[in-house]
């Protein structure tokens, strides 16, 4: 994925019971459980049969640890693939900064190195606007632990009754947890339309990409 992706979503279903939609994206590791650990990035709601709802993904990453139960943030750093990155005190307080190459060249690692209760979450972000949206999310990453991301252009969308943007998927309430994959390399612009009705179950499709 070299720029921005511009995506067009259309509800072309007959479900009347006002469903939310929502997208997220994996961390593609073996441990990654999207129902556990995944993040609504986007939900699109009151979108009804015929209409259309325009968003823009970003390509930029950016990184950034928050510890004392989120209350406290580091800064955001732009997120490169191969790259590792560690939380550490120095003489101004508790700071993020690059830390050299991955392990492996097609992930991010971010490594704890402060001592803080819980330890800290490492947390990804793309940018809307001037607002960072949070994209993935990695718990209670203990001292000299390191959190390891693999990130692919994926898209993940899914169906909700209740659920809120930059949340746990495990906090929403669910209408399946059958979710459609959209890959975004080498795409700039996309259409993607809900289908179906309650008789024969709904459905993604992607309508046109380019």
């Amino acid at each position: 994925m070299g720029s921005d992706v511009k995506i067009t979503y259309i509800n072309k279903s007959m479900n009347k019971d006002l469903p939310k939609i929502f997208i997220f994206t994996k961390n593609e590791t073996p441990t990654f459980d999207a129902l556990k650990d995944g993040v609504a990035y986007k939900v699109i709601e009151d979108v009804g049969r015929g209409s259309s709802c325009d968003f823009i993904f970003p390509i930029k990453t950016s990184v950034a640890a928050t510890w004392d139960n989120g209350s406290c943030k580091t800064q955001e750093l732009t997120a490169q693939i191969g790259e590792a990155y560690i939380v550490e005190k120095n003489n101004t307080g508790i700071v993020l900064k690059n830390n050299g190459p991955a392990k492996d060249t097609k992930s991010i690692d971010v490594i704890n190195n402060i001592h803080v209760n819980n330890g800290i979450s490492v947390n990804f972000y793309k940018k809307d606007g001037n607002e960072s949206k949070k994209m993935i999310t990695k718990d209670i990453v203990g001292y000299a632990q390191k959190a390891t991301f693999v990130l692919h252009p994926k898209l993940y969308w899914g169906i909700a009754s209740e659920i809120q943007e930059g949340e746990l998927i495990s906090s929403a309430v669910l209408d399946s947890d059958h979710f459609h994959e959209i890959d975004l390399e080498n795409i700039s612009k996309m259409t993607v339309s809900l289908n179906g009705n309650a008789k024969d179950g709904y459905e993604f499709k992607v309508e046109s990409q380019e």
